[in-house]
């Protein structure tokens, strides 16, 4: 309270010091008043603007002559952070390895990331081939025509046939053809190894049995080498997916280590109670009149 009552009086002194002045102006103040009056008649609006006298009581944020010390806005370093890791702790002064370490993180996580999906992309093709080298669509379908004739008219009847095909080689083509048993028999090297029976060992007449338990499920080695070539991509794709998890909590992390350093810095400042955010100016004019005016002017800083 003590510190306030001491600021109003600081701010209300020049006032009534330039009060007392303008009551007890002598004959040559007068004079010299007037003589300014009749100058300034012949100026313009803005030439008489700047003809002022004035004395400033200035209590704004202050910096010292390397420009330091400055008003570090919290929301301004996190939005910093949050665009370029690393730019908000440039903006309050924090330390340059702080700085670059979160810079060199970002970078770091796309370049991994770019490097995984392009690995990903690459096993993506070569499993890709290798199915079109060794499942083979024509065994699939003859499987479908022999062992479930009427597959289309009572469906319900065949809760092993649960997947359909697209009618394009599109990512599901690829996955569903290794990944579920009804497809097995569409793979060249498919065997039934409690009979040893093939492909080649069914007809229409002799049809395949129903791919409904474990012991009717073809073994195909080529099957489980492509699903293992097929994961090795996917686990590619998840590496690299990680990468931008890595790059969300880098900038986040960031982001609010610069929010929190801004405001440590400037509760850190000399000048951090209030009046550091206020400016006073206490001025006296002789715009329209013959004698000068008094003027107080005071501003907050946000």
């Amino acid at each position: 309270m003590k510190k306030y009552l001491l600021f109003t009086i600081l701010l209300i002194y020049p006032v009534l010091s330039h009060a007392s002045e303008f009551l007890q102006q002598s004959e040559f103040d007068i004079v010299q008043s007037e003589i300014r009056y009749s100058l300034m008649n012949n100026k313009t609006a803005s030439q008489k603007f700047q003809d002022t006298d004035s004395d400033e009581i200035s209590y704004s944020g202050g910096t010292d002559s390397e420009g330091n010390n400055r008003y570090k806005s919290p929301g301004k370093a996190f939005l910093m952070s949050i665009l370029i890791p690393g730019w908000g702790q440039h903006y309050t002064g924090g330390s340059t390895i702080k700085s670059l370490a979160f810079f060199g993180t970002e970078v770091a996580s796309w370049v991994f990331y770019f490097k995984l999906h392009n690995d990903a992309d690459d096993l993506t093709t070569v499993f890709e081939q290798f199915n079109d080298e060794h499942w083979i669509e024509s065994r699939y379908d003859s499987m479908l025509a022999w062992t479930y004739p009427d597959r289309d008219t009572d469906p319900g009847l065949y809760p092993e046939l649960s997947h359909h095909l697209p009618d394009t080689k599109t990512q599901q083509y690829y996955e569903m053809t290794g990944k579920y048993d009804q497809f097995s028999w569409g793979w060249n090297d498919a065997v039934l190894l409690s009979d040893n029976t093939t492909y080649e060992d069914y007809n229409s007449i002799d049809s395949f049995p129903r791919v409904n338990t474990p012991a009717t499920v073809p073994y195909s080695a080529n099957r489980f080498k492509y699903e293992t070539m097929r994961n090795d991509a996917n686990n590619k794709y998840d590496q690299a997916r990680k990468m931008i998890y890595v790059s969300m909590l880098n900038r986040m992390i960031s982001a609010f280590e610069a929010m929190i350093a801004a405001k440590k810095s400037n509760r850190n400042r000399n000048d951090s109670s209030l009046l550091s955010s206020l400016s006073a100016e206490v001025s006296y004019r002789s715009y329209y009149v013959r004698r000068d005016t008094p003027f107080f002017n005071l501003s907050m800083k946000f």
